[in-house]
């Protein structure tokens, strides 16, 4: 469609009207003097057609030298003064026939395909008028009165001109329903050299961007692709080089105000690779949402595997972590420990100084005890006042000690219990819990803030 389009802009420009009309009288004139070299009827004014001839391809020269400053009125009378020296030539060689009618031709085709109906009916007028002229002048007509040539040649190009302009009108209908799309849609349209310049841009460009049509093909695009995408989008136009087709390609593109703005490309290459045809559409806003996206997931997924109130790993994640630690120590053989630490009297506390408070001493608890652990510790809620804390890595004794430690930090002038309990490499998750758990009921049970260590199973 932009090739189309392209085609038509470069054929309605003046200076393409110009240069048609400048190479009407020098083709005219090779017309001639290609009727004078070949067999052709006796008679006329040979030495007149020939300096006619010599002056219309000098004037045709003469305007091509100039064609930059032919303006579209100029076109105008240049084809005008083609058809009245035509006219002439007709005359000035006593027969009226068909082969300077040819120029006629050639006149009434670049009327119609260049001007509207109305103006390439006008030429064709003033043409018909001037072959009339030559027709009641000239001194034979072939065996045909100059009527019935005339009618002939009226009809005839008549139906040129109506079949050319029909034509053009047709494509100039479809162009600018082309155009229209091209202009109105929300995608990113383009075309771009092989330089890397774009040629044509439509204006969601500039909607998305900010930017002018001249400012965008006033720099090589990849100058305002983002540093950390440039050598993708490199590798990407190379590949489309090679004969790929670019589909839905990321990059960040720099906006007119300094943002960068995520643009996804599909675009190919030109049949004859002069040109690369370009979509792309602004997912800015997609990748914002799908960025918040991921933040709610992960948010969703951290509420589901940490507690609340302390913010410290929940049951929940313990059920994936301590498998793993499990299975981590039955391949390295390196011991692993559990503890479950109880907050002493902590159901009196809370009934005595409210939930409120209650909270408040969880929350101190976790943080304290959480500090006095090791990088590789993980101290998890367990549920209620209880919290278990998973060391791996960790011989009995060296866990009895970060247990003590833990329980000196313990705040808000509270006490804590503790039952360690070592896993023997066999046991299963529940099993060694159990253990944990039937020591910290010891430790209560001796009078509470104290460690109390199960045996390891025979």
């Amino acid at each position: 469609m932009v090739g189309i389009l392209k085609k038509k802009e470069a054929f309605s420009g003046g200076s393409v009207e110009a240069r048609a009309a400048a190479a009407l009288p020098v083709a005219g004139a090779g017309l001639v003097a290609l009727s004078l070299i070949l067999p052709h009827p006796s008679g006329g004014d040979q030495a007149a057609v020939a300096v006619t001839a010599a002056a219309m391809a000098f004037v045709g020269a003469l305007l091509s030298f100039f064609v930059a400053r032919i303006n579209r009125l100029a076109v105008h009378a240049i084809i005008a003064a083609v058809v009245a020296a035509t006219g002439l030539l007709i005359y000035e060689s006593g027969v009226a026939v068909g082969q300077y009618g040819t120029i006629f031709v050639w006149a009434t085709l670049i009327s119609s395909y260049f001007f509207p109906r109305r103006i390439a009916i006008a030429h064709l007028s003033w043409l018909l008028v001037v072959y009339a002229v030559a027709l009641a002048g000239v001194e034979s007509t072939a065996g045909y009165s100059p009527l019935t040539r005339w009618v002939f040649t009226a009809v005839s190009l008549t139906i040129v001109m109506l079949l050319i302009t029909q034509m053009v009108s047709r494509q100039a209908r479809s162009d600018k329903r082309a155009r229209r799309f091209f202009e109105l849609s929300h995608d990113m349209l383009c075309t771009a050299n092989v330089d890397g310049y774009f040629v044509e841009l439509n204006d969601a460009w500039r909607r998305n961007l900010g930017y002018s049509p001249a400012e965008l093909r006033a720099v090589p695009f990849i100058e305002r692709v983002h540093p950390e995408d440039r050598e993708a989008t490199e590798v990407e136009a190379a590949s489309l080089f090679d004969g790929g087709e670019t589909l839905n390609f990321e990059n960040r593109y720099l906006a007119k105000d300094g943002s960068w703005h995520w643009l996804r490309w599909s675009s190919q290459l030109a049949p004859d690779e002069s040109m690369v045809y370009g979509r792309a559409a602004d997912i800015t806003d997609v990748k914002r949402i799908e960025a918040e996206r991921e933040e709610l997931l992960g948010q969703v997924q951290d509420m589901a595997t940490h507690d609340s109130l302390t913010g410290l790993p929940n049951r929940r994640a313990l059920e994936e972590l301590l498998p793993r630690e499990m299975a981590r120590a039955r391949r390295s053989q390196f011991s692993l420990c559990v503890a479950i630490v109880d907050i002493d009297h902590f159901k009196v506390y809370n009934d005595t100084h409210g939930h409120l408070a209650g909270d408040e001493v969880l929350r101190a608890c976790a943080r304290a005890w959480d500090g006095s652990l090791r990088g590789e510790d993980t101290i998890v809620r367990f549920g209620g006042e209880e919290f278990l804390v998973l060391l791996p890595d960790t011989a009995p004794e060296e866990a009895a000690e970060v247990l003590e430690r833990l329980r000196a930090r313990t705040p808000m002038e509270q006490t804590c219990s503790a039952g360690l309990a070592c896993w023997d490499f066999g046991e299963s998750v529940d099993d060694l819990l159990g253990r944990a758990d039937q020591a910290l009921y010891l430790a209560k049970a001796g009078g509470r803030d104290q460690l109390a260590q199960a045996a390891i199973p025979a």
